[in-house]
């Protein structure tokens, strides 16, 4: 382990990422492959009360099953001294956050059984698109009831004079004491909110900070962060549809029986392995694009670097990734491959910018039942980033 340093965070915690979603990948691939769901639980349609016990039992064996992974994660963040807490708290803390995260999983499933049983898959395509808006307008609330934090609305001189434009998004401050937080962007498209975390009052100068608020505002006016929204909205329904079309046509099980929704959260947890691989390099874009509209917009570039270089020090530090591993397993590229990209003779496509699309699909994942949002790389272990997954 003395050796563990000198290996960069970000790559460290990338192999956790790796084995960990690789992990649940594997599993749901042997219970659909197998056919395993309605050999270990009912196959017929139950009642409500008799479906949320079973249920409950197979998200506990699955929180059970994630602990080890969060506690390799909890140790990372020891190793690199990113964190002081000791492990009873961090246990704490987890397990307090697992079981919000369980309540969320099984109202889910409730809501899928219910709305299939009444409506068919058409009631729950409807119903999914329904709460995947409510889900985007709640961001921070869940993201605070995952997390344990606190949040306010920052004064509007404080907003006016680190944007030094009145008209700007309303701009709320956490206070998270995860050092990978960093905000983002919240609500739905035409009703969004800018949150950053409170200490970057103190650690980022006004014009750090101005920089980095413009770069979030003109992401927002531009489009590019609504058609994140978009994309991650259209995936995960196909996604929804996918799943339940599978579970109810190849497997032949109904949505309100436990089978049911054990294959139909298996079938969504690959499909969401999928958008992993996939939806990455539009996110890229969409970082690319707020560089590029910050530049345009007067932010010195020198200025902006130092930004990129402050936050990427807290979300990855790692200074080097080959295009392949940025491209698939890093929503946000290196400061390298950032720097590049602005280069005058680099042509970024603005139709492929959609700002943290990838990471929206893993926060709105959980309507389908998945199970790679506390997985992935960033995640293992905190809580505060399984509804705001960090952010450029």
């Amino acid at each position: 382990m003395c050796t563990g340093p000198h290996i960069a965070y970000g790559r460290m915690r990338r192999w956790l990422g790796i084995v960990y979603v690789g992990t649940l990948v594997s599993a749901c691939s042997v219970v659909l492959a197998f056919d395993l769901a309605p050999t270990i639980f009912s196959a017929s349609s139950q009642p409500t009360a008799s479906l949320a016990l079973a249920l409950t039992a197979a998200i506990l064996f699955f929180s059970l099953c994630s602990l080890p992974f969060d506690i390799v994660g909890f140790n990372i963040e020891r190793l690199y001294g990113r964190t002081t807490s000791s492990l009873s708290a961090f246990l704490a803390k987890q397990v307090a956050a697992a079981f919000r995260h369980g309540v969320i999983l099984l109202a889910m499933a409730l809501i899928a059984a219910s709305v299939s049983s009444v409506f068919g898959l058409v009631g729950l395509l409807i119903s999914s698109v329904f709460l995947s808006c409510c889900l985007l307008a709640g961001q921070l609330t869940l993201a605070k009831f995952y997390g344990g934090f606190s949040c306010e609305r920052a004064p509007d001189d404080v907003a006016r004079t680190a944007l030094e434009k009145p008209r700007s998004l309303p701009l709320v401050l956490a206070q998270a004491d995860e050092r990978c937080f960093s905000g983002g962007i919240v609500g739905l498209p035409f009703f969004e909110s800018i949150v950053i975390p409170k200490q970057w009052l103190v650690q980022f100068s006004p014009p750090q900070l101005s920089a980095e608020l413009a770069r979030r505002n003109l992401i927002v006016a531009s489009g590019g962060r609504f058609r994140g929204v978009l994309l991650a909205l259209v995936f995960t329904n196909i996604g929804v549809l996918f799943a339940a079309l599978l579970t109810t046509g190849h497997f032949t099980l109904p949505l309100n029986s436990v089978a049911g929704l054990v294959t139909m959260s298996a079938a969504f947890t690959l499909w969401s392995f999928v958008g992993l691989l996939l939806l990455p390099v539009f996110s890229h874009y969409g970082v690319y694009e707020a560089d590029r509209l910050a530049l345009e917009s007067g932010v010195d570039k020198e200025l902006l670097f130092q930004v990129i270089a402050k936050i990427d020090a807290d979300l990855e530090d790692e200074q080097e990734r080959t295009v392949a591993v940025d491209t698939i397993f890093h929503p946000v590229p290196t400061i390298a491959y950032r720097i590049h990209a602005l280069e005058p003779k680099q042509q970024i496509n603005q139709g492929m910018a959609a700002w943290q699309a990838a990471r929206y699909t893993i926060f709105l994942s959980v309507i389908g039942l998945g199970l790679l949002g506390r997985a992935v790389h960033c995640n293992a272990g905190k809580p505060e980033l399984w509804a705001m997954l960090p952010a450029d």
